[in-house]
């Protein structure tokens, strides 16, 4: 259970976890394997490359393995807080199905959903059974047995495939991504709150090979590039839309405003508060 911030976590086995917040939270994270996501309460606004999904009590989203995560969470109109549940399905646990049933995986994949960092689930009474009778478990904080738990990821995974018999080639897809544009992705998440490991791993390199790219590039190590960034990404959007220092520290990626005061001035030569 984790209260910092506003925002209060279970998680049951690093597989099941279930969220609230009770005002406006903006969340990046990377999610390294699959998940299926179902509000129980509360809005929540997701931001992808394709666009913005806007969703309310009830619905229900699969997000892919090895994607940046960027997520509102509120509270609905009426007040009612944020309550999510978030199941991961995790690759071990897929192939293991996989090889003990006789599943048909489609050849040819729809595009949408192929391209698409996360997929809208239909309305479904199985999704709705499920997830009611997980979050039963969390208000009475008696959590399920090892044996139960996989039976209720088997019920996840048999549900997905029912409602978008689509995401069985992307669920029972175990190929390991292929090096990306690592110039591009820097610029892009440069803000996340990733280690230079997970910077190395969503790029598909290992750390040395990260970091003999990224001095090929940049001609800088990883760590200063990333804080030097930030820094600069902090002075303009003072500079031009006239914020405060501690509005700003935490959207460009420090945690502390007294070390990103401390490291404004020493990047620039005066503090961030003589902007403002």
């Amino acid at each position: 259970m984790d209260a910092k911030s506003g925002i209060l976590v279970y998680d049951y086995m690093d597989t099941f976890y279930c969220c609230m917040v009770e005002k406006d939270r903006w969340c990046e994270d990377m999610v390294t394997e699959h998940m299926l996501v179902y509000l129980c309460s509360g809005e929540l606004e997701l931001i992808a490359p394709e666009k913005r999904y806007h969703l309310k009590k009830g619905d229900a989203f699969f997000v892919k393995r090895n994607h940046l995560v960027k997520k509102i969470k509120q509270p609905s109109k009426s007040g009612e807080p944020f309550k999510g549940l978030f199941l991961q399905l995790k690759t071990p646990f897929l192939k293991k199905i996989l090889s003990k049933h006789s599943i048909t995986v489609p050849l040819v994949s729809n595009s949408a959903t192929s391209k698409s960092t996360y997929v809208m689930m239909d309305k479904h009474p199985f999704l709705n059974g499920l997830f009611l009778s997980l979050e039963q478990y969390f208000d009475a904080q008696q959590y399920p047995s090892k044996e139960l738990m996989e039976a209720k990821l088997h019920e996840a995974v048999f549900t997905i495939l029912q409602i978008k018999p689509d995401l069985g080639q992307v669920l029972f897809d175990f190929a390991e991504p292929w090096k990306i544009n690592l110039e591009e992705f820097m610029h892009k998440n440069f803000k996340s709150d990733l280690s230079l490991e997970e910077f190395a791993h969503y790029t598909g390199r290992s750390l040395s090979s990260f970091k003999k790219d990224f001095a090929n590039i940049f001609n800088i190590t990883p760590s200063r590039w990333i804080t030097k960034r930030r820094l600069e990404e902090a002075k303009s959007v003072i500079e031009k839309l006239g914020r405060k220092p501690a509005d700003v520290y935490l959207e460009v990626g420090f945690k502390n405003l007294s070390h990103f005061s401390t490291a404004f001035k020493k990047e620039f030569g005066f503090s961030p508060s003589s902007l403002a």
